[in-house]
């Protein structure tokens, strides 16, 4: 089933480039070419007609970018901050997460970088506060009220 994808989107994307159509078209074609030939359930067909999510949390996921500082993606700060700049700053990326964890208060000097992450908001006025969330909270906990069986 997956080399019969892998072929159909190849001849999609062969199609595609024939014609006398922009990127964006060419993008569409392909995809209505990949969604009309993919079988899916029943259930996911209803969810995605009804624009249901498929998944549900009460967490957010927040990603660690641990991979060596060369092999790092950052993004780039906007045109017109690096306009403003010097011509010998090289500073040309925005600050993430580790660049603000590296940077951040002594009085946070003992916080892990998970903690960090999972805590700790630099953005806004108030800067690096605990935020507590309300599905931080679980009220169905009983492990401390001592029930024995």
């Amino acid at each position: 089933a997956q080399k019969g994808m892998s072929d159909l989107l190849r001849n999609a994307c062969a199609e595609a480039k024939e014609g006398n159509s922009t990127i964006k078209q060419q993008v569409r074609d392909i995809g209505n070419k990949f969604l009309n030939s993919v079988e899916i359930s029943a259930q996911e067909a209803v969810y995605i007609i009804l624009q249901l999510p498929m998944r549900k949390s009460s967490r957010n996921v927040v990603f660690i970018n641990t991979s060596p500082p060369n092999d790092r993606v950052e993004l780039l700060k906007p045109l017109s901050e690096i306009e403003k700049m010097s011509n010998e700053s090289e500073e040309i990326h925005s600050g993430g997460l580790l660049k603000r964890y590296v940077e951040r208060p002594d009085s946070l000097k003992n916080i892990t970088l998970a903690d960090w992450a999972a805590w700790y908001d630099s953005s806004g006025l108030n800067k690096y506060t605990k935020s507590v969330k309300k599905s931080d909270i679980d009220i169905n906990n009983d492990d401390d009220l001592g029930v024995q069986n």
